[in-house]
């Protein structure tokens, strides 16, 4: 009896290992599969920083057009949808503050959480806003951080919601 049992249990542990085999290989990802999600993420890192390059740059046509067709954006500015509305916001935004406050300044982007789903994502980022101070130093003039959906439209990532929240204001 004691042998049967043996022999029971040796043949549970075989199908057990066999069975986790094919289950692991079924929800294992393809190296293809795999290769998407990262190009795909490396895709959004890009599309985070350069959101702070068109920025520093006052590039505000290129600004909104990282944005989806139907995009939209909720900040300190105000609030958007579509890159031409996203566009003029930031434009009428920038027009309100001093030029001294922005001409030598940059945003630094960091700490990117990027989760990819097919063909949208979601994302969570910090910022920071670094100004020229009176004396030529930097200057941290705001910081906070992003929190994102992402979707891709027409071969190309955008932002489909993004949201700043500031946590640190001068």
């Amino acid at each position: 009896m004691k042998t049967q049992h043996a022999i029971l249990a040796g043949l549970t542990l075989v199908v057990s290992v066999a069975l986790a085999g094919v289950v692991q290989t079924a929800t294992r990802s393809t190296v293809e599969e795999r290769l998407q999600k990262l190009e795909d993420i490396e895709a959004i890192r890009a599309l985070l920083i350069e959101y702070g390059r068109a920025l520093d740059k006052r590039d505000f046509k290129a600004y909104g057009a990282l944005f989806a067709k139907d995009g939209s954006w909720k900040g300190g500015m105000g609030s958007a949808t579509s890159p031409e509305k996203i566009e003029q916001m930031v434009r009428d935004g920038f027009s309100r503050m001093s030029p001294e406050l922005y001409e030598n300044s940059n945003h630094v982007m960091t700490s990117m959480d990027i989760e990819v789903n097919g063909d949208t994502a979601t994302a969570w980022s910090r910022w920071l806003w670094v100004v020229e101070g009176t004396d030529g130093r930097p200057r941290l003039e705001r910081g906070g951080y992003y929190e994102d959906t992402l979707v891709r439209e027409d071969g190309q990532w955008k932002f489909k919601q993004r949201q700043a929240f500031t946590e640190i204001n001068k």
